[in-house]
Parts: structure tokens; C-alpha cells; sequence
């Protein structure tokens, strides 16, 4: 029972008298033993006093009971509902990269979303099932790699709101088949590039395509570069805009790389073009490719529209990187030295440019395997074959 006790509180020039009683709100333990919690509430008599003390206890109980509620709720929420949150109110809206938001933002719409995990209640799925979907799943191991990226900053946020624990401590990658054939150098046969540059008339990438294919500039150098960079005889690589920025070359590497006459005449019929679509569009850019409208292209929109162009004029769909393998190989076949060729390429060592040396070095072997003279000859009516004569057959 608390003491009685008149007290006064002074407020500005007044003073007021209150009925203060302590009251036990809970325990704690320090130092190993139990210590209550003592709280001190205020009326303007005892009964006023004890008042307060009983609407405390009851607001307490009102938000212990919609914590308990709101606990129950959010166990009964779906994966699916949670996944959906975090993607579009939480991750988009954070302030990762440009790019690392789109990749993220695709791993859960593509192969997550509109999957049977999304169905289950979040207080289902623990690491039995995460490493069932993983299994499940039928994607390369690159694609694995970037789901369970996002399932880690996913299961990071339920883990900081106390929704779940991080299960993802006991799941493990399984194994899936490698999409990357890293010793693999693809590359445009002469009569494809032919195609692909004599077709190109109006097409609105035309100008790439031929950066591409007379410099061996990256995709992402080509969408960097500016009217500036091109000058004196030459086009110098400064920048990439990459993943939504505009960041240094990849592996610093600054080069510049003599201009091809062909290159020359394609260059001002773009920039022709486009001066007189900026004028009508009333927009400015220094950038050499941009919409219609002035911004800077990205590269997935790059892509599916030269895919498309491969595939109306009837050429097998590659990615923009094989321009830049055709450069190089095409260099090693002219015989310039592989520090140059290397230098052109701004290769980050010179055993990336030897691969293609080391290609070129096959091709060449096996034409001089194909001109040794077969087991074929010739006769003045028809190319026969020289077989062995049969053994006749033992009677026995």
C-alpha cells in the first residue's frame, strides 16, 4: 500500500497540491536478484491518484494485447505478401544503385513472385523450405546467385522488424548447371557483320553497331561516350554508364582508338540525324546515343532492340559482346602484336587478349590439318575411295 503524501507543485507563480502514491508496475533482475518497478502517479486526492494508476495498468494491457494481436497477424501473412512489400515499398525506394535495384527488382518478379513459396505463411517457411525452393527452381547457377541475394536482404528486413528469424544461415547453394562457358569465344562470321552493317539504313542504333564493330568499345562505353570524345582522328574512352550511373571505364581503362573510315561516314549521318531530332524535340544532350527524348539509353533496352533487328533481317541473336571478340579476332588476324591489340582492347591483362590470339592460332592449324591430302583420289570419271580388299572366307 503507498503512503499517503500531500505534495505541492509549483507551476510558474502558483502552487498546486497533488496526492502522489508509488505503485509496483513490474520486476526486473539486477545483479541476480529480482527488483521491482516502481512507478509514481499523481491526482488531487488518493482516489484520483489510484485512477491514474488503474488507466496506466489498463492502457498497458490494450497495447500488450494488440502487440499479441498484431504478432498473430503477421505470422499469418503470407511469404508472398511480405515479398511484395519489401521489393516495391521498401527495396525500391532505398538507396542502392540504380542498377542493383533492377536486378533485385527482376530475381523476385521473375522467379519468385508468381512462385508456390509466395503462398505459404511466413511462420512456415523456415530453411527446409527455402532449400526446397532453391532445388526446385530451374535456373542457372548465375540466376541462383542473384535470387539468394535478394532472399538475404529479404530475410534481413523480416529479421530487423522481428517478423522472423534468418533461416537462410542453414541453407545451402545447391548445385545447378553453369550457363558460362568461360574458355568459349563467340564471334560474327564475316557474311553476319556484313548483314547486320549493310542493313542498318535508318535503324537508330546504327552508329553502335559500328563503334562496336570498328573500335571493340564495351556496350556500356558506347552509351558513356559524347560527342567530345570523338575528335582528332580518334575516339577516346573516358566513362561507362553503367547500372545507371555514369562511372569510370571498366578497369580504368582510358584508351583512345584510331577511327575507321567507315566509322568516319557512319558518324556524321548519325549525327546529322539526330541534331535535326534534337531541334524538333527541343532537348540538348553531349551524348552521342540517347532517346528520343534526351536520356540515356539502358543497356536491356539496347539489347532486345538489336535482338530484334537480328531477327527481322534474318541474323542468329548474339549478345552485344560478341562485337567486341570480333574486333580482337579480327586484329590477331591481321597480325597486329598482341601488346597492341591488348592496349586497343583496354583489357585489364594481356592473357584475356591471348585467348583470341589462341583462337585464331586453331583456326590456322586446323586449315593446315584440312589441306593434307586425304585418303581420296581422283579418276578421270568419278572420286573413288581405296578400301582394303576383303580376305576370302576359310571354309571349314
Amino acid at each position: 500500500m503507498a503512503t499517503k503524501k500531500n505534495i505541492a507543485i509549483k507551476s510558474g507563480d502558483k502552487e498546486y497540491g497533488y496526492f502522489k502514491i508509488t505503485r509496483t508496475i513490474g520486476h526486473e533482475f539486477k545483479d541476480g536478484k529480482k527488483i521491482a518497478i516502481k512507478k509514481q502517479f499523481y491526482g488531487t486526492s488518493k482516489g484520483d491518484a489510484e485512477k491514474q494508476f488503474r488507466a496506466y495498468q489498463d492502457e498497458q494491457l490494450r497495447k500488450k494485447y494488440e502487440k499479441e494481436r498484431a504478432a498473430t497477424e503477421a505470422q499469418l501473412k503470407t511469404f508472398g505478401e511480405y515479398a511484395e512489400e519489401y521489393t516495391y515499398e521498401v527495396f525500391m525506394n532505398s538507396t542502392y544503385a540504380k542498377g542493383t535495384k533492377r536486378r533485385y527488382e527482376q530475381s523476385y518478379r521473375v522467379h519468385i513472385k508468381d512462385s508456390w513459396i509466395t503462398s505459404i505463411p511466413i511462420c512456415e517457411v523456415d530453411a527446409k523450405t527455402i532449400q526446397d525452393f532453391y532445388m526446385w527452381l530451374p535456373v542457372s547457377k548465375q540466376n541462383l546467385k542473384s535470387i539468394n541475394k535478394w532472399m538475404s536482404a529479404f530475410y534481413k528486413w523480416l529479421t530487423l522488424n522481428k517478423v522472423s528469424g534468418n533461416v537462410l544461415s542453414a541453407v545451402t547453394m545447391p548445385e545447378k548447371y553453369d550457363n558460362r562457358k568461360k574458355d568459349e569465344i563467340i564471334v560474327w562470321e564475316p557474311s553476319e557483320i556484313h548483314t547486320i552493317l549493310t542493313s542498318s539504313g535508318r535503324h537508330r542504333l546504327r552508329f553502335m553497331m559500328f563503334l562496336m564493330n570498328y573500335c571493340g568499345l564495351r556496350i556500356s562505353e558506347c552509351l558513356g561516350l559524347k560527342y567530345s570524345d570523338i575528335r582528332s582522328g580518334f575516339v577516346h574512352v573516358d566513362r561507362q554508364y553503367y547500372q545507371g550511373d555514369i562511372v569510370l571505364p571498366k578497369h580504368d581503362s582510358y584508351r583512345k582508338i584510331p577511327i575507321h573510315p567507315e566509322l568516319e561516314k557512319a558518324l556524321l549521318v548519325h549525327k546529322e540525324r539526330f541534331e535535326t531530332e534534337a531541334r524538333r524535340n527541343k532537348y540538348k544532350t553531349e551524348f552521342v546515343f540517347t532517346s528520343d527524348s534526351g536520356e540515356l539509353l539502358e543497356y536491356g533496352n539496347v539489347r532486345r532492340s538489336l535482338n530484334r533487328y537480328y531477327d527481322r533481317i534474318g541474323v542468329p541473336e548474339k549478345s552485344p559482346h560478341t562485337y567486341r571478340a570480333t574486333f580482337c579476332t579480327e586484329l590477331c588476324r591481321a597480325g597486329v602484336p598482341l601488346e597492341v591489340a591488348s592496349k586497343l582492347m583496354g583489357h585489364k591483362s594481356i592473357e584475356v587478349t591471348a585467348k583470341h590470339y589462341a583462337l585464331v592460332k586453331q583456326d590456322v592449324q586446323i586449315e593446315a590439318i584440312n589441306k593434307l591430302p586425304g585418303i581420296h583420289r581422283e579418276t578421270k570419271n568419278k572420286l573413288t575411295v581405296v578400301r582394303p580388299k576383303k580376305k576370302p572366307q576359310r571354309i571349314k
